[in-house]
């Protein structure tokens, strides 16, 4: 009897733990003051990230991509917020502006997103999320439909390229924030 007991206890604890760890992945929900916009956006973003050794050991450009959707009176739009920085190379620093267009390669498909003429603000996003430290400037904002993000989330290869660089090379996967896009592309409008 008493095996059941810590057979069920332990049971119940390793599905509340699970509970627990499917929470966090939801999109974080707020109320954005300055807009007035219902916003949410992903828990864990992902970081691209490609390799420059000839500027110095383990330096490496970077591109972090957040989801994120804007309701605005029942009115959802979904976006890509951009971030292009590095942690060594001024390359990709505050005065370099590589093309405005950016591709997700996902599986067989080439996904070319057009640069949003609008700041996060005039998007309904006052304080983009997840801004990495080393980065200036506001993000770049892409706008996504519901199933186009679905898709890059469930692709099992993904890869970032930003047209009109001048290192042709894509950006792989660094920090994967896929299913956490998945959460995003999935929630009920």
């Amino acid at each position: 009897m008493r095996r059941i007991f810590h057979g069920v206890v332990g049971l119940a604890l390793a599905l509340s733990m699970a509970g627990c760890s499917s929470a966090s992945r939801r999109p974080a929900e707020y109320l954005d003051p300055d807009t007035a916009a219902s916003v949410s956006s992903v828990a864990h973003p992902i970081i691209f990230a490609r390799a420059h050794q000839d500027v110095a050991v383990n330096s490496r450009q970077y591109a972090t991509v957040v989801g994120a959707s804007v309701n605005r009176g029942g009115r959802y739009e979904y976006l890509l917020l951009v971030y292009l920085w590095s942690t060594v190379d001024p390359r990709l620093g505050a005065g370099v502006r590589p093309g405005n267009n950016v591709i997700l390669l996902a599986d067989d498909r080439a996904i070319r997103l057009q640069r949003d003429s609008r700041t996060p603000r005039e998007a309904g996003i006052a304080k983009p999320p997840d801004r990495p430290a080393r980065t200036r400037g506001p993000p770049r904002v892409y706008r996504i439909d519901q199933a186009t993000l679905a898709f890059i989330a469930s692709a099992h290869r993904l890869r970032f390229q930003v047209e009109g660089d001048s290192d042709t090379r894509p950006f792989d996967v660094w920090k994967d924030g896929r299913r956490e896009l998945a959460q995003l592309a999935s929630a009920a409008n």
